[in-house]
């Protein structure tokens, strides 16, 4: 007698072998591995997960909804070709159903990372009694399909985690929506959150056209029966999946071997032109404007009140009648994502000349454009219209797509009139002024000086060019000298500004009532006839950025060369310190508790004896009481300092300017920018290169050369270990300024730094994880945002 013993692979459920909790499934080639895992709690999930990554990386859960509590549990097979999970009192926690049973059903995890049920003897894809591709979690891997079947309706999305060590399923999903032409959307609950854009033959219109990649092969499958976005990877060595962040970020990311963690590829949102709607119908989002919406040419503001506090939600309306008596022409957007089209019609045939044809025809039809995009210069195909309206457009940082926007003759534009309204805002009377140029009255809400206009022109030599000292939002500065020799900085509120009303209030009113060291001192206003201005002490040597930034840039360029204009390690050090007690003192100790908002190198002012001075206070904001968090539809900042959620959600807190504190502690140690900054061997911004070297045990790489001194090594190491702490990615882990300053003055112990927020720029080169990110020369540009919440 032969006695035959059989065991099961161990990539494969039988009905005679179970799968129990101190067990694993491994896929054939080792890709993946299936077992139980209890993320950071007692409650047990049945999951998948990459088997030779470090970094445990779970791509599906079972039993999501409903997790195993203090219980052991099996996976098992029935008899039914039923997948089930029990608890160890036999109870079902969670089963998945096969389309039918067979003799002999088995469950098997493939090096896909696809778990399916299948008859024994049939392997074929195309017989799958189930497979979990079909029910995705947070993650797409390749060859894994999101989208709909327009014959059974089913809808493959994804569905974020609750939270990080949380699998329930989150308030984010990122899923197709069928209407006119399909196009993905990222929804925060029900609400639309961010819009990738219509597939144009590339990938989707939200992202920038780059050149092809052998890497990849992109599909979007849209016919009578099927509906569906795939990728796949053409080097079997390349690890990469889609995934859907618990905090409403979807995101394209690749496995670095050499340094052993994710790099990111794409990100979606990445920006606030990136929210839905955020410039509202017939509006244009640029993050190189400001502001960053305007309504396209022949299109004004709908509220043209709110327009101008930064509130473009209302969209913008025609300045007249569009209809085909008054058609002018249409006006070229390039480089753009295009429209929501979820209302458009589309032909996949027609040229661009046809399609200007057909959108000629009908009164309503508003824009057109090519459904396809090409490489080549007006070599696109297809066609899209839109009808009545356009929603959500924004200008891309690379190729975009052409969109062509109808315009009325009279359509050039309505004017705008602007409105001095500073006394009234400042509600100060003007009084007479004495021989000096001050107004002291009593009357007035506080004891901040009114300076005539003719005393304030004169110290500037009548605002010549030859003293202007810069320009912002605000608008020009000007150096100046009163009659008793006194130094003055004049702030003057530009005729065309449009957010420096606000900006001329939000400073005079917050930076009137606040005295410290390191602050910069207000000395008065002027408010007389059309003008607004603020006068404040003058600080001889600049701006913080002019030292770290441009004369290190200088010095580099000349090698051998040494400055006594480059500050050394002890006096930037005293800077740092000087900034952590200007921000302690907005934070704590004025009577007002005021978040700055804007806190960047560029506003920092040194005086005479290189102190630091925290300036510009136009977009700072006050709490009250034990208000310690708010929310505001007006985002502003500057990016490379704005802190994740502020930036996506709107809400900001003191640890908002603790965020931007870090970033600038990094900046003044390295004398590099966070945003623009590349490196040739990876794509982060500095943040991450310092964070990669902090986990390296490298930190003193990001140092300066030209600073570099081994007396100093231990301070600059803990100045940096506290500047990651203040950029960790939730406001939550970020020490308070407090804390801070008590890190930076004695030796007490420092916490490990988590993962720092935005550390990756938006895109890196094709088919390399180690490409450089694009950068920007606009990061010192302060922008005022939407955050279409």
């Amino acid at each position: 007698m032969l006695l035959v013993i059989t065991s099961a692979a161990q990539d494969t459920i039988t009905l005679t072998r179970p799968l129990r909790e101190e067990e694993t499934l491994v896929s054939a080639h080792g890709n993946f591995k299936l077992g139980f895992f209890s993320p950071g709690s007692q409650r047990k999930y049945v999951g998948i997960w990459f088997n030779n990554i470090p970094d445990k990386t779970y791509v599906w859960v079972a039993n999501r909804e409903r997790p195993l509590v203090d219980s052991s549990g099996a996976l098992l097979i029935t008899n039914n070709s039923v997948l089930q999970l029990i608890n160890a009192r036999g109870s079902i926690i969670w089963s998945a159903n096969a389309s039918r049973s067979v003799q002999n059903p088995i469950v098997q995890l493939l090096d896909s990372g696809n778990l399916v049920i299948r008859d024994q003897n049939d392997a074929s894809s195309s017989n799958y009694l189930w497979q979990s591709f079909d029910y995705p979690c947070d993650t797409q891997l390749p060859q894994m399909k999101l989208g709909r079947d327009p014959v059974t309706g089913s809808n493959l999305f994804l569905t974020s985690w609750n939270s990080s060590d949380d699998p329930s399923p989150g308030i984010y999903t990122y899923r197709f929506d069928p209407r006119g032409y399909p196009q993905p959307i990222l929804y925060k609950d029900s609400a639309e959150f961010s819009r990738n854009g219509p597939w144009n033959g590339f990938w989707f219109s939200g992202n920038s056209i780059l050149d092809p990649d052998p890497t990849f092969k992109y599909q979007f499958v849209f016919n009578d029966t099927d509906m569906y976005y795939t990728y796949d990877v053409i080097n079997s060595s390349v690890i990469s999946i889609n995934r859907l962040l618990s905090y409403g970020i979807m995101q394209r990311v690749l496995w670095d071997n050499r340094k052993q963690a994710w790099a990111q590829f794409l990100s979606m949102p990445i920006d606030n032109c990136d929210l839905y709607e955020v410039c509202g119908a017939f509006g244009i989002c640029n993050l190189l404007n400001s502001p960053q919406c305007q309504c396209m040419k022949g299109y004004a503001p709908k509220s043209p009140q709110n327009w101008d506090e930064g509130q473009w939600s209302d969209g913008c309306v025609p300045v007249a009648p569009l209809n085909c008596s008054t058609h002018k022409g249409f006006v070229k957007y390039s480089n753009v994502k295009l429209p929501d089209t979820r209302n458009a019609w589309y032909n996949t045939t027609m040229s661009l000349d046809e399609c200007q044809r057909q959108c000629l025809q009908n009164c309503s039809c508003v824009a057109y454009a090519n459904l396809y995009a090409s490489l080549e210069p007006d070599g696109g195909s297809g066609c899209f219209l839109w009808f009545d309206t356009l929603i959500d457009v924004r200008v891309l940082a690379g190729r975009g797509q052409d969109l062509y926007v109808r315009v009325s003759s009279s359509g050039s534009g309505a004017k705008r009139i602007w409105i001095s309204v500073c006394s009234s805002l400042l509600a100060r009377g003007r009084g007479d002024a004495g021989e000096s140029g001050i107004n002291n009255s009593k009357d007035q809400e506080s004891d901040l000086p009114m300076f005539a206009f003719n005393v304030v022109a004169h110290a500037t030599n009548f605002f010549s060019p030859a003293n202007k000292l810069g320009e912002g939002g605000f608008g020009p500065v000007y150096k100046g000298v009163l009659d008793d020799g006194q130094e003055i900085a004049v702030k003057r509120l530009s005729k065309d500004s449009k957010q420096g009303v606000e900006e001329f209030k939000n400073e005079a009113l917050f930076i009137a009532k606040l005295q410290h060291r390191n602050l910069v001192k207000l000395i008065g206003c002027c408010i007389e006839a059309e003008e607004q201005m603020l006068i404040y002490e003058y600080m001889p040597n600049k701006s913080l950025d002019y030292f770290i930034f441009a004369v290190a840039y200088q010095l580099k360029i000349c090698t051998d060369q040494r400055s006594s204009s480059l500050l050394d390690w002890p006096q930037r050090f005293e800077i740092i310190k000087g900034i952590a007690r200007g921000l302690l003192y907005l934070h704590q100790d004025s009577r007002l508790r005021i978040v700055h908002r804007d806190l960047k190198a560029s506003n920092i002012l040194l005086d005479s004896k290189m102190n630091a001075k925290i300036s510009d206070f136009g977009m700072a904001r006050s709490f009250d009481g034990c208000e310690d968090e708010a929310k505001t539809k007006r985002v502003v900042g500057t990016y490379g300092y704005m802190p994740p959620e502020y930036t996506v959600d709107g809400l900001f807190s003191v640890k908002s300017d603790v965020f931007s504190f870090g970033v600038l502690v990094l900046e003044i140690v390295s004398g590099k920018r966070n945003r623009g900054f590349n490196h040739p061997d990876h794509h982060h911004n500095l943040l991450g290169h310092a964070w990669m070297l902090f986990k390296e045990g490298t930190t003193l790489e990001i140092v300066d050369p030209l600073l570099r001194n081994s007396s100093y090594e231990q301070q600059v190491q803990r100045s940096i270990h506290i500047a990651l702490l203040c950029v960790q990615q939730h406001p939550d882990d970020r020490p308070s300024m407090p804390l801070v300053t008590v890190m930076f003055s004695s030796d007490c112990e420092l916490t490990e730094p988590k993962q720092p927020g935005f550390y990756i720029e938006r895109y890196v080169q094709q088919g390399s994880v180690s490409g450089k990110t694009g950068s920007s020369s606009n990061d010192e540009m302060t922008m005022t945002l939407l955050s279409g919440r």
